[in-house]
């Protein structure tokens, strides 16, 4: 990728993620975010789903199906980082719960700095992870911006529901131009590294995800297609942080880029479907 498109890309991703935190934070309270954790088994599910089920479904796919050692890392990546920036929008794409979803995602999130450090040099020894090169984007990306917009709902209530909506779009322009940016850059490299067994690996591994949270969401509509997209949609940012600190030199970055694009073209569409479900069965909502 140039330096004017990393840069692009570096300046839309961050963009991406504070207009998506500060819309999220215009349009909730921090009781309604908490709320749904008060069901520790949404909980244990969910950190089960995430941590137990998808990690272990990673770990056998490399064991059980050949492919060379940088894909088979990415894709052990893939399993063990959960708690994407991208899930709120995803929820709000398919017209779910999105207190529940900024819940899970900073549920997610938290136990991912925790976990990867400890969990993935168990599974592919000799690698060293830092727990503060992941919690960073955490900490100095997402949670200042969320904690602004829900600020500012409690305070200025009706300041937040105007700006709300311009968040929101700028928020789902800059998703357009990361997704472009990304094309344009890493398509060479995509296509160098897109192999059938990679992309087919990949697939089964997030539609498999899917199932999971399904699975696993308990009694409720709601809860079960929130959990379906947190355990499907994995945390990038971190699995690139990875990468970086241990593998720069090989082709797990460029796997990476492989299983990203790949994600998007998965999770974006079937987030936008159950959306279009939900319009259906109560057009009341199509204003929304």
């Amino acid at each position: 990728m140039s330096n004017s498109l990393e840069l692009t890309a570096r300046i839309s991703v961050f963009v991406f993620v504070v207009t998506t935190m500060l819309s999220m934070g215009f349009s909730l309270t921090l009781p309604q975010i908490l709320e749904p954790f008060k069901s520790t088994r949404l909980v244990i599910l969910a950190l089960t789903a995430n941590f137990v089920l998808v990690p272990s479904l990673a770990y056998l796919l490399i064991k059980v199906i050949p492919m060379a050692p940088s894909p088979a890392i990415g894709l052990l990546l893939l399993g063990t980082c959960s708690g994407a920036p991208m899930l709120p929008k995803l929820v709000e794409f398919a017209r779910g719960n999105l207190a529940l979803g900024v819940g899970l995602m900073t549920l997610l999130m938290t136990a991912t700095i925790v976990y990867v450090p400890v969990v993935f040099p168990m599974l592919l020894p000799g690698v060293h992870v830092h727990p503060g090169s992941i919690a960073k984007p955490f900490f100095i990306t997402m949670l200042p911006p969320l904690a602004m917009g829900l600020g500012l709902r409690a305070y200025r209530q009706e300041l937040a529901v105007r700006l709300q909506p311009f968040f929101r779009r700028a928020s789902n322009a800059a998703l357009l131009v990361v997704i472009t940016v990304v094309l344009a850059g890493k398509w060479s490299s995509v296509a160098r590294m897109g192999n059938l067994t990679l992309v087919m690996t990949g697939t089964l591994l997030l539609v498999v995800s899917f199932g999971f949270g399904v699975a696993l969401g308990g009694p409720g509509a709601e809860s079960r297609k929130v959990l379906a997209l947190g355990t499907s949609v994995r945390n990038m940012s971190a699995a690139f942080l990875v990468a970086v600190e241990n593998f720069h030199q090989s082709d797990v970055l460029t796997a990476l880029a492989v299983l990203a694009l790949l994600a998007l073209l998965l999770q974006i569409p079937a987030a936008l479907a159950l959306g279009r479900c939900v319009t259906r069965q109560n057009p009341n909502r199509m204003g929304d």
